[in-house]
């Protein structure tokens, strides 16, 4: 093949692979005369790092787009990656980072696409949320009732030995 058909080869692949949504890279690659910004390659980056299942530093990738200035069509997306990617975090700390990271999504970007996919996301991850701390409540009203109940026993057999003692006072004195 010669370089000249080598070279519309390959950007006729890249522009149908863009086109068809792989990777979900067409709203970020810029135009050819535009210089690319450091957020967007960071962002470019993150989406690799994505696909070759290394979370970790997508993650801090993306939270560097989220922190530098905004970019429409880059930090949107990458709030919501980063929201998705927050959740998974332990102890409930996750659903709660998650949860600011789309309400400011939400906030700065009401008209992006990432925030509709977002909203139905939020109101998802809030009642879970809430239900967690509905089942710690419960649990906690649980061990609450068990200790009561534990409590109520002890007076219960306390009344009794009472009651006992009562009787055989009575029964001394009518001696």
């Amino acid at each position: 093949m010669k370089p000249k058909q080598y070279c519309a080869g390959f950007m006729l692949f890249a522009f149908m692979a863009l086109s068809s949504g792989c990777g979900g890279l067409v709203s970020t690659v810029p135009p050819l005369n535009k210089k690319i910004s450091g957020s967007e390659r960071d962002f470019a980056a993150a989406l690799h790092y994505l696909r070759n299942g290394n979370e970790a530093v997508a993650r801090d990738l993306l939270g560097r787009v989220v922190e530098e200035s905004a970019t429409t069509g880059v930090t949107d997306e990458a709030l919501f990656r980063l929201a998705l990617l927050t959740l998974r975090d332990e102890d409930g700390r996750g659903e709660r980072r998650a949860t600011e990271l789309f309400d400011t999504l939400l906030s700065k970007y009401p008209k992006s696409i990432w925030s509709r996919q977002a909203a139905p996301l939020v109101s998802y991850v809030k009642e879970n949320i809430a239900l967690r701390a509905r089942t710690r409540e419960l649990r906690n009203l649980k061990t609450q009732n068990l200790s009561l109940g534990r409590d109520n026993k002890e007076l219960r057999q306390s009344l009794e030995r009472l009651k006992n003692l009562d009787l055989e006072l009575e029964q001394k004195i009518r001696r």
